[in-house]
């Protein structure tokens, strides 16, 4: 592997760490857990109680303030409770359990839109916004868009073909499987939003891919941008820099105010079938990697599945796990219990087995500047990791930029004294968000 001098991240030269098989559909889950929040201060309003009945894809919470999108059953059965829960990201976060009752049944059968050419592009927005997919982060934008009333201009549509750039396996997946529904895709946000180009980046290695976007008709609609892909090229700063030659204002900046808008292949997917089929989103597309793991797979699994079904449908644990990783070996978290469930925002869970786990405890930062080095977006996140773990959080944010980490986890993988650096730097993300919150309360 090699530095990046560009734009800083980390070429591996190892093999792709996913598996290069086709998506397979996990059996429905029996039970599912569902949290109420996706970030720090911010929850939907349960609609449901304990010991009522859910239908399939019936919506059991939503956010008065459409900060966050709407939660659907992804089973019918009961509701067994509404409580918190522990989640290693977030520590209790009150979530709804449902048991399933293995019927799968639908209150009223979704009413798709086959053909949307001439739909009023405010009326698509609201059915992709009800189902509870987020093409755009609209939390951050103001109220008339967050609730449909208005769309926000967009110039040039992104979609990420290529994921965080070390892992790329389901949208490569999803792009070799479902070509022309892409292709409808396209058509879709260009009716919704009417961008000036769309955008879509792929590995330039990825010669299939390439091939399948050229025979369906893809490459007509898209410019398509092949990519020398580092990590962690896919995030949308790193993205904006290599395709438009500029940078967004940091910290604070995000691409919309730009004009520019980044999506991943399968939320583009979720979206055009919250629109054909009337689709709530329900599901999930994940991958389950890892030398921990006995067989390797790309599942289409529902939302609040248990992480213990995902293991036993890929053959269990080859060895004794160490690590059970939601997200790619370099910015997930270590997860603490089998029972967590798969959520939105969830693509990649990855085993490490027991005798692959270092077990040194961390120590004092040396000021070797590695980290410096290899830190995509310019910063110095030894002096971070030093501020936040000492609980100097608003001096972080304010002489060392805290707000721009990317939270790749670069500089904590290439620590020579093992300092858990993203932790440390999310740890003071969270903690000045619940404080922001706390001050707007009062």
């Amino acid at each position: 592997m090699k530095t990046i001098k560009l734009y800083g991240g980390r070429n591996f030269k190892t093999p792709n760490p996913d598996p290069d098989t086709p998506i397979q559909e996990a059996p429905p889950p029996k039970k599912v857990i569902l949290p109420l929040s996706d970030r720090p201060g911010i929850y939907c309003r349960a609609l449901v109680q304990r010991g009522e009945t859910v239908f399939l894809g019936e919506k059991i919470a939503e956010d008065p303030k459409n900060r966050m999108a709407p939660i659907h059953s992804p089973v019918s059965g009961k509701v067994t409770d509404v409580a918190p829960y522990r989640y290693a990201e977030g520590g209790n976060v009150l979530s709804i359990f449902i048991e399933s009752d293995e019927q799968d049944r639908w209150e009223t059968k979704p009413f798709p839109l086959e053909k949307f050419a001439d739909a009023d592009p405010l009326g698509l927005i609201r059915t992709i916004r009800r189902a509870g997919v987020k093409m755009i982060p609209y939390e951050t934008l103001p109220e008339a868009e967050r609730e449909g009333a208005r769309i926000t201009p967009i110039r040039n549509f992104v979609i990420n073909g290529i994921g965080r750039g070390f892992s790329g396996s389901i949208a490569r997946r999803l792009m070799l499987e479902r070509g022309p529904d892409l292709t409808e895709c396209v058509h879709l946000l260009k009716r919704i939003f009417q961008p000036e180009k769309v955008y879509l980046v792929v590995n330039e290695k990825h010669g299939d891919v390439i091939r399948v976007i050229e025979e369906t008709g893809l490459a007509k609609e898209v410019h398509l941008i092949q990519l020398p892909v580092f990590y962690p090229l896919g995030h949308p700063h790193l993205l904006y820099k290599a395709i438009f030659g500029k940078e967004i204002p940091s910290p604070g900046g995000i691409a919309i105010d730009q004009g520019v808008a980044f999506a991943n292949v399968d939320t583009l997917l979720h979206a055009l079938e919250a629109v054909k089929l009337g689709k709530p989103h329900i599901e999930r597309y994940v991958t389950v990697s890892g030398e921990g793991v006995s067989t390797p797979k790309n599942l289409k699994v529902r939302i609040g599945t248990p992480l213990q079904d995902l293991v036993e449908f890929c053959d269990g644990f080859k060895d004794k796990p160490g690590r059970i990783v939601i997200g790619n070996p370099f910015d997930g978290m270590a997860q603490f219990s089998l029972d967590r469930p798969v959520l939105k925002d969830t693509r990649w869970l990855w085993v490490q087995p027991l005798a692959q786990v270092v077990g040194d405890n961390y120590r004092a930062c040396i000021n070797c500047g590695d980290c410096v080095d290899v830190c995509p977006v310019g910063l110095m996140p030894n002096f971070l990791g030093k501020f936040c773990e000492f609980s100097r959080y608003e001096e972080a944010a304010s002489q060392y930029q805290l707000w721009t980490c990317i939270e790749c986890g670069l500089c904590a993988y290439v620590c020579p004294s093992r300092r858990p650096l993203v932790h440390f730097i999310k740890f003071g993300k969270w903690e000045l968000t619940l404080r922001e919150k706390e001050n707007d309360g009062r």
